[in-house]
């Protein structure tokens, strides 16, 4: 019974700083983001703000508040001081809300700074490339076919090798397609050879 009081009172502890700590952090990113004559949009998207936001997710994490014991209390235990917009009343609703914004304010400090590397290479690219170059391209010459050595080939197109007619080379025999042919015909349709014809 003792650890067991011991080990919910230690939960109860670890509860109780985790709501100190998002109402502490809700408090000073709002504090942050609140400075008169300027507008939230460009106050958020602020180097000041980035270094603030990782800083929030840094101490998250250093405080000990990813362990598991932590993430599956925060399902049981009630929130002291729920945010109004709260549904369940839970802490682990209450986390969510933080940590949801300020992922979402991690994502939109990334896109603007992915933006401005983008802008920064688009106008590079501007200053390289001179507006006044036309690239034509360049006029193709059909050349005969050559042989390796450079010697100009000369192709037979349809004529049939007389050279290699009637000899076996792999698994055909060569220039003897119109014979077959005429076999099959004769057959019915089936051809007297076990190789397949190409």
């Amino acid at each position: 019974d003792i650890n067991m009081s011991s080990l919910e009172n230690s939960r109860n502890e670890e509860m109780e700083a985790l709501e100190v700590w998002i109402d502490e952090t809700e408090e000073q990113i709002y504090n942050r983001a609140n400075v008169a004559g300027r507008r939230r949009s460009s106050i958020i998207l602020s180097e000041e703000f980035v270094v603030l936001v990782e800083n929030i997710k840094k101490d998250y994490e250093m405080k000990g508040f990813l362990k598991r014991r932590v993430q599956e209390g925060m399902d049981k235990t009630k929130a002291v001081r729920p945010f109004i917009s709260a549904i369940f009343g839970t802490l682990r609703e209450k986390n969510n809300t933080i940590m949801n914004f300020v992922q979402t304010l991690e994502d939109k400090q990334k896109e603007k700074k992915e933006a401005e590397v983008i802008k920064a290479f688009e106008k590079e690219a501007e200053l390289v490339t001179e507006p006044n170059i036309v690239i034509e391209p360049k006029h193709v010459v059909n050349k005969p076919p050559e042989d390796l050595k450079g010697n100009p080939l000369k192709l037979s197109g349809e004529r049939s090798n007389l050279v290699a007619e009637g000899l076996f080379i792999g698994s055909i025999y060569v220039g003897r397609e119109g014979q077959n042919d005429r076999k099959e015909s004769t057959m019915g349709g089936k051809s007297d050879s076990w190789r397949v014809k190409l």
